[in-house]
């Protein structure tokens, strides 16, 4: 069954109404019973939001989710320390040192506690990369071979760590120019907050709010853009009034080309999370926001709910102005991989070919050993097709003032 023909569920409808509940007071009903606990559970597990939806749930639960929720809440401190962590290291050394989503949208939260984390995600200037690393590794953070082009990727004990030169989700072309402009001055007015467990330094409320609808829409049109990150918006929303929204927002959003997408968004998180009304995104497409909330539960956290997903991802059009073909769209991916992988090919291009051939083919053989997710072509290309058609209405980075 394709997006266009998916009913919310059951399951579904609870635990959105018990997210509403939770984040807003919204006292929507949320029938949770012993039928029915199990797969909501399940659905919140997938979409990163166990702790979000159970926090204000009165009634007795089984130990294996009193458990769960035990085990997130710890993890969920340890990786927060982790944040106030680095940026005290950061500091000490002199560098400067903004988090990206994590702990700063986290702070938006009523209880900072309920959102569930994942990686620690912070930005140091470019000409302070190279330091930060050696900060890193003397505080026994273990570098990883296979980096991002964003980002590079230490682990810790504790966490895994993601040090950015910018944040990920910035288009190509006219859009990503402009969007670099308005990012350009993120460090420079980054802001130090003092939190329970010591102090971080977060963006702006300007430039949280350009990072995580990026984030969002760089996820939406990957792997997957869970509930976590549609309650981020929410919460993140709730903390001004519309015209204050507007006025910061607004300008900016149509002139990268955000702006249906944010109507949508914010649309979705009034009608379905309990986010008090914002008259601007009345105007939104309200079947296209059902099509996009149904995407998103479909895929799950980062495409949890089926492997699908990530080859999925591989002929999905997002950071082109133009929409380019499926078949164009999946050279451009394989390319990507080339890259990230020999990053010699970047100068010596006709090796590309090579390495399409050198890694398809060990895809295929660890999905053969059962190390990958098997790859169903028809479905994949049959899902992407309907993916892109969908996104296509919100015109990512297309419609924006030039």
């Amino acid at each position: 069954m394709g997006i266009k023909n998916a009913v919310l569920k059951e399951r579904e409808k609870i635990l959105l109404n018990m997210l509403a509940n939770s984040l807003f007071n919204a006292g929507r009903e949320a029938n949770l019973n012993e039928d029915n606990l199990n797969a909501v559970w399940l659905e919140a597990y997938t979409q990163a939001v166990t702790l979000t939806a159970f926090q204000g749930f009165g009634g007795e639960l089984p130990v294996f989710i009193r458990n769960s929720l035990n085990q997130t809440l710890a993890d969920n401190t340890k990786i927060d320390f982790e944040h106030v962590r680095i940026c005290g290291m950061m500091k000490n050394a002199g560098v400067r040192c903004t988090i990206l989503k994590g702990y700063a949208s986290a702070l938006y939260y009523p209880d900072p506690l309920m959102r569930s984390m994942g990686d620690v995600d912070f930005l140091v200037d470019t000409d302070d990369f190279e330091k930060a690393a050696e900060v890193l590794k003397k505080n026994n953070y273990k570098s990883t071979d296979k980096n991002h082009d964003v980002h590079d990727v230490y682990f810790s004990d504790i966490s895994r760590c993601e040090m950015h030169f910018q944040p990920s989700g910035i288009p190509d072309g006219k859009a990503g120019v402009k969007v670099r402009k308005y990012l350009s001055d993120l460090s420079e007015k980054s802001v130090n907050v003092k939190t329970e467990l010591g102090e971080i330094t977060v963006p702006s409320d300007y430039h949280h709010g350009l990072i995580i609808l990026l984030h969002m829409c760089h996820h939406l049109t990957g792997d997957g853009l869970g509930l976590r990150h549609l309650c981020d918006w929410a919460v993140f929303l709730n903390k001004m009034s519309e015209a204050e929204f507007l006025e910061m927002f607004e300008e900016t959003f149509r002139n990268i080309g955000l702006w249906n997408f944010a109507e949508v968004m914010t649309f979705i998180s009034c009608e379905y999370l309990g986010l008090p009304e914002m008259n601007f995104a009345k105007s939104a497409d309200k079947q296209l926001a059902e099509y996009i909330l149904t995407d998103i539960i479909i895929g799950g956290n980062f495409g949890q709910k089926t492997a699908d997903r990530s080859h999925e991802s591989l002929l999905v059009s997002s950071k082109n102005e133009k929409q380019v073909s499926m078949f164009k769209q999946f050279f451009i991916s394989a390319n990507t991989i080339v890259y990230k992988n020999w990053k010699v090919a970047r100068k010596f291009k006709f090796i590309l070919p090579l390495g399409w051939i050198f890694f398809g083919a060990r895809y295929v053989f660890r999905s053969l050993l059962g190390k990958r997710p098997k790859i169903r072509p028809k479905k994949v290309a049959k899902n992407a097709s309907e993916r892109m058609d969908i996104y296509s209405e919100l015109k990512l980075f297309k419609n924006f003032n030039s």
